[in-house]
């Protein structure tokens, strides 16, 4: 598990640490104030590749005409203030005490390509993103990833978008297998099916089942068919099978990140604007199943949230079951003179009292009756 990091040079990060993080790990903060650029960084703290910085072009829908008309800037983004003569550090501390960290070098020119990402990935959008670089007219750059433990480097990896969308040689390296759930992602059906399918054979499918009935107390059963393409289905009360599409995005996010819970142990997981799609009636018992997964597949959690009742979910969790060893609140915002960007953890009962006196969460958004 991550317990600290510093994040320099990246995205809209200068220069920011942040420390005491648990298994479960919440964010709440203003619109622009670098919630979702952390998560990419953690993102590429667990999992430093080439895989992982297309993921982050296809998480930002980085559109192919963009990328036809500006190939000067398609990684001016990645780097603080844009400045890609400067490094990107990551530095971050496991539960092991090992010093960690990530250097990114932009540089202008390669001439040694290989295939943009491995070919073996089963993330179709990554792919489907990778292969249109291919036919793109983009100027060679490339980012150059190393990583190390201590002094030791583990690995020198490039990414480069050029006309041939190639990227140099490598040898891949993971601190800790990292997946991330964006805001407005969700996984194709037959990738749905696949994970669930994958639970089933482990034992642990019965824990979908008990989070779309948190939504829906009619729906009895849950199973995978190959009827044109492999599909989750789900059963009511008397009724017959019918297709998760026609439940709503909402039970498609929570399979998504609860399957990806049960099949990853010892993994953290990212998930971006968390309350998406959740009633607030249903936040504590989704924010339940969450801790107790959390807790016995040993994955790490951080999310982000700008929803005042997801935090007070959040919050009657923790204290109701005596969680707080397993879980903290942070809060982020920009400094009003530097805009510099700091995260400060909240101790549980500082935030009760603050819900509780209605003083301001940074970011919260008080409609009571909103459905996403």
């Amino acid at each position: 598990m991550i317990k600290s990091f510093h994040i320099k040079n990246f995205r809209c990060f200068n220069s920011t640490k942040a420390s005491g993080f648990s298994m479960i790990n919440l964010f709440g903060g203003r619109n622009n104030s670098g919630k979702t650029a952390l998560l990419e960084a953690l993102l590429l703290m667990g999992m430093p590749s080439n895989e992982s910085i297309a993921k982050l072009l296809s998480f930002r829908r980085v559109s192919n005409k963009y990328l036809e008309k500006m190939p000067q800037k398609v990684w001016d983004n990645f780097f603080y203030q844009q400045k890609k003569e400067n490094q990107i550090l990551l530095n971050f501390v496991l539960d092991n005490k090992s010093d960690n960290r990530v250097s990114i070098i932009c540089e202008e020119k390669v001439d040694d390509f290989i295939s943009m990402v491995n070919k073996d990935t089963d993330d179709e959008d990554v792919l489907a993103f990778a292969n249109s670089l291919v036919n793109t007219n983009i100027a060679k750059s490339s980012l150059n990833i190393s990583a190390y433990t201590g002094e030791t480097q583990l690995q020198i990896n490039v990414f480069i978008s050029t006309s041939t969308g190639r990227v140099g040689k490598g040898i891949a390296h993971t601190f800790i297998d990292t997946h991330f759930v964006p805001a407005s992602s969700k996984l194709n059906t037959e990738a749905l099916a696949t994970e669930f399918d994958i639970s089933k054979h482990e034992g642990n499918s019965e824990v979908l089942l008990k989070a779309f009935q948190i939504i829906d107390n009619t729906i009895e059963k849950v199973d995978t068919f190959n009827i044109g393409e492999a599909a989750l289905y789900l059963k009511r009360n008397n009724e017959n099978y019918m297709s998760l599409s026609l439940f709503g995005d909402a039970m498609n996010r929570i399979a998504d990140f609860l399957l990806r819970i049960v099949n990853n142990k010892n993994s953290i997981l990212l998930i971006d604007e968390i309350e998406n799609g959740i009633h607030y009636e249903n936040q504590e018992d989704i924010w339940k199943i969450l801790f107790e997964l959390c807790k016995e597949h040993n994955v790490q959690l951080f999310a982000t949230s700008h929803s005042y009742e997801m935090i007070e979910a959040f919050k009657n969790i923790i204290i109701n079951n005596e969680f707080q060893e397993y879980a903290g609140y942070f809060e982020m915002a920009r400094h009003p003179i530097s805009n510099e960007i700091t995260i400060q953890k909240i101790p549980i009962y500082s935030l009760e009292d603050k819900l509780n006196s209605k003083s301001p969460i940074r970011g919260e958004q008080r409609n009571r009756r909103k459905v996403s």
